[in-house]
């Protein structure tokens, strides 16, 4: 088991939020990049269904990016507290809540 605040955490917090944020961002483009196929009269539209999910899929990308940078900042700054952790629960909200902004875009 890794110890809370130890030098190994720190990598995991680092890749744990680089996984979550390339998985946000590919669930985000899934969504809003446009296919060429006859869709249904559903809402939410599945996806690739609604021009309009590209602007927000954008926003929502530079947003998790952003929330990413402030996990590695809090991983280097404050490694041994548990700032890192309230980071990654921000990252993983905003990617949830993303997710369901390009859905219902």
């Amino acid at each position: 088991m890794l110890r809370v605040g130890g030098r190994a955490s720190c990598w995991v917090l680092v890749v744990g939020g680089a996984v979550l944020t390339v998985g946000a961002w590919a669930a985000y483009w899934w969504l809003a990049v446009p296919r060429h196929e006859i869709c249904a009269m559903t809402l939410p539209a599945p996806a690739g269904c609604g021009s309009g999910r590209v602007p927000v899929a954008a926003l929502w990308s530079v947003v998790t990016l952003g929330l990413y940078g402030v996990v590695l900042l809090s991983a280097v700054r404050a490694p041994r507290r548990r700032w890192g952790s309230v980071a990654v629960l921000g990252l993983i909200i905003g990617a949830v809540w993303g997710y369901f902004s390009v859905l219902h875009a």
